[in-house]
């Protein structure tokens, strides 16, 4: 290995996507990182082995029972090893469920530019925290530097955001099924006065925010990834695909599918290592 892989963080990527589409994920990590796909439990290093990854990463685009096990299993087997979960589908009880199992990071598919930034600063300083030798000073890697808005807004800003609380409810759960009725509950107003506040500080009426989210949310995961079109649009929260496929064309002024087809080929290919030994067994 040379002294510039030596340098980078190694990942040990573990692909439980359904389509085992997890390179191009990949290709965001790589070249900062040195990756190597990993088959089943057999890809677990031993733990007297030298160079042990500094982080496994599994990646799932529906988390399942055996999957979520899996990951249960190899943090059992190598517990010295932090755990990145990076997943599509998510819900605060599957966030909440990984940080009780150990889990270091938990990472919402597809990532943006700045959570991109942020956690390769975080791996950056994992790997430099594991490579010191034993008794030198030992420093704690930072996952995040900046505190939520709504920890940073003190009571004087909360009294000048009376939408706050159905913003940051819309913000995580606009896959969901969302009244404005209950937003305006939440926020201690008559739809009339909620919807009225809403449009003039918003710009936009509050179904179409919600909209405009998970038509945004769409777009990332048709340029990022190759989910079908139909289990994009249930994902962003649309019970039927033809109807979804008619709101993005009204959105966007074309269809899904023509926004994926719009987006450039990449004919780079990740320098992604893959190790010996897959069987399908080895899953289970």
């Amino acid at each position: 290995m040379s002294a510039k892989a030596a340098s980078k963080p190694r990942l040990l990527w573990f692909d439980l996507t359904s389509a085992q589409n997890a390179e191009q994920c990949i290709e965001q990590f790589v070249p900062p990182c040195q990756v190597t796909l990993g088959y089943g439990l057999g890809s677990l290093p031993a733990a007297d082995e030298k160079n042990l990854p500094d982080m496994i990463c599994v990646q799932f685009d529906r988390p399942d029972s055996s999957g979520l096990n899996l990951l249960l299993e190899i943090k059992r087997r190598a517990p010295s090893i932090p755990i990145t979960m990076l997943t599509v589908q998510h819900s605060e009880e599957l966030a909440v469920w990984a940080f009780r199992s150990g889990v270091w990071e938990y990472l919402t598919l597809p990532l943006s530019g700045a959570e991109r930034q942020r956690y390769l600063k975080s791996l950056r300083d994992l790997h430099e925290l594991r490579r010191r030798p034993p008794g030198s000073q030992r420093l704690r890697p930072v996952r995040t530097e900046q505190l939520p808005d709504c920890v940073r807004l003190n009571r004087g800003q909360h009294i000048h955001q009376p939408l706050y609380a159905a913003l940051a409810h819309i913000d995580n759960h606009f896959r969901e099924r969302i009244e404005e009725k209950d937003m305006a509950e939440l926020c201690a107003m008559t739809v009339v006065r909620f919807s009225r506040l809403f449009k003039q500080n918003c710009g936009i009426g509050f179904q179409e925010y919600v909209m405009r989210k998970r038509m945004q949310a769409a777009e990332e995961l048709l340029l990022n990834s190759e989910i079908p079109v139909s289990s994009v649009a249930y994902m962003v929260g649309f019970k039927d695909p033809s109807y979804f496929a008619r709101a993005f064309r009204q959105h966007f002024g074309h269809s899904p599918s023509a926004c994926r087809q719009a987006q450039p080929a990449d004919t780079t290919t990740p320098q992604v290592d893959r190790l010996d030994g897959w069987s399908s067994d080895s899953l289970q």
